[in-house]
């Protein structure tokens, strides 16, 4: 059997009315060489069944059904069994224009590229209409041409254009492999991790200024949940385990990595005003510990220390 062209991974948990624009956006795409890993993470409502309907009509997915233990351990699970040349990840609530992953596919094919990022339209679940809070465009602010991976996530944080989402991600399968990548368990917003990490090794990246995918504001998602101490501890693990990363790497992408950082640590400041005050502190102290408040927008030092001093606008982190 040849080798895929494309591995999709999508895991599901409790999705099942949206399921099936998710799942037909992927088996109806124009590039048919794909294998496509859904990982049934525990869900308790009709998703398993929905599911079982498509594998058995479609012998290009693999479906595995394992206990709720988070995205992060379902995604691993799933890479552990992809073996396309690329790799592609889908949300089991969102939309796939149907010609994405031939584009994609063609595009790095001819221009030899081992990473490749698109963007995405938001659109409200209950009108249907582009969602301008959440913006993953880039047409006109970024280039097109050919760079490393270390050019690319420097140039995305200088322009303030960086974004974790997995699927606004199109990267050959090689870069997990060879650089033993994984998404740490058990934490929330694990693709900051994974994907700030994605970029530091391929040699030739690009950008492909199309609105390939279509991401669906939804009550109740990960993405629009209110933002939590778990939340918060998330992005202390994260913090810290880029800070590890620092000693590993070249003077140049150390750099990038305590850039990386400070982003992430002026939306952590920013969101724990949201916190109840005891917690807030508790991301005030660990902050401190870790010498972060240097690295804070003004903005964002106030908010966190006076939350009632501005009225607080929910800031996700487009992931």
């Amino acid at each position: 059997m040849p080798i895929p062209k494309v591995s999709v991974i999508m895991p599901v948990y409790n999705t099942a009315e949206y399921l099936n624009s998710a799942v037909e956006s992927i088996l109806t795409q124009t590039l048919n060489e794909i294998e496509f890993i859904i990982v049934n993470d525990g869900s308790t409502d009709e998703s398993p069944s929905i599911l079982r309907g498509y594998a058995n009509l479609d012998e290009r997915i693999i479906l595995i059904d394992k206990e709720n233990e988070g995205s992060s351990i379902a995604r691993s699970v799933a890479l552990a069994k992809a073996t396309g040349e690329f790799l592609y990840f889908m949300d089991s609530d969102d939309i796939l224009e149907t010609n994405a992953l031939e584009k994609c596919y063609a595009y790095a094919i001819e221009n030899k590229l081992e990473l490749i990022i698109f963007d995405a339209l938001s659109f409200e679940d209950s009108s249907g209409l582009n969602n301008n809070d959440y913006s993953y465009n880039k047409e006109g602010l970024f280039p097109t041409r050919v760079m490393s991976g270390i050019e690319m996530i420097s140039l995305l944080l200088e322009r303030e254009l960086f974004r974790v989402p997995p699927w606004i991600h199109f990267f050959k399968r090689e870069l997990v492999v060879e650089n033993n990548l994984n998404f740490y368990p058990g934490i929330i917003n694990e693709d900051e991790l994974f994907f700030s990490r994605l970029y530091f090794f391929p040699k030739r990246c690009a950008y492909l200024p199309k609105l390939f995918f279509k991401r669906r504001i939804r009550p109740n998602s990960t993405m629009t949940a209110k933002f939590s101490f778990k939340r918060a501890s998330s992005y202390f693990i994260i913090i810290e385990e880029l800070k590890r990363e620092n000693v590993k790497h070249s003077a140049q992408l150390a750099k990038i990595v305590k850039k990386l950082i400070r982003n992430i640590a002026n939306g952590l400041a920013y969101q724990s005003a949201m916190l109840p005050s005891k917690q807030r502190k508790e991301v005030i102290s660990w902050m401190v510990s870790q010498k972060l408040l240097k690295g804070l927008k003004f903005k964002n030092l106030v908010v966190m220390f006076m939350p009632w001093t501005i009225k607080i606008k929910p800031k996700l982190r487009y992931s």
